[in-house]
């Protein structure tokens, strides 16, 4: 059973331009620490960022919250397993706060799809349930 989905496409040039304008503070306001460390020496910056950006959208937009005064941007943080496959890993709040809009007798699993071509990246998360 789907509790929500979530999709985002970002182009590329606007994270580069935010970067360009407010650097490290954009950077600090978005992104979590792992985010930041593992993206500081990147060539493709504004594209991994982006890719991180246009994932904590969709995810926003699959738990069906936007980001309010329960989720902010740093606690969905955008990792990846040694195969190369995305996941998101939340703060204990975000946690908390996907526990209370699941159904009792129920566990959530989240899929993250993430795709870039040239000038854009969009990025596709879906929450699932199943039954505990």
């Amino acid at each position: 059973m789907i509790l929500g989905t979530g999709i985002d496409l970002l182009k590329i040039s606007r994270v580069k331009k935010v970067l360009d304008k407010y650097g490290d503070s954009f950077v600090k306001r978005i992104f979590s620490d792992d985010e930041i460390k593992n993206n500081k020496e990147m060539v493709l910056k504004a594209n991994k960022l982006a890719k991180s950006f246009a994932t904590k959208e969709a995810f926003v937009k699959a738990l069906g919250t936007g980001f309010t005064k329960h989720i902010f941007f740093k606690d969905i943080s955008l990792k990846n397993e040694k195969s190369g496959k995305p996941f998101i890993d939340l703060s204990n709040r975000a946690q908390e706060y996907l526990r209370k809009k699941t159904p009792n007798g129920y566990k959530t699993t989240i899929n993250v799809s993430i795709s870039d071509e040239k000038d854009y990246v969009v990025s596709n998360v879906i929450i699932s349930l199943q039954k505990k």
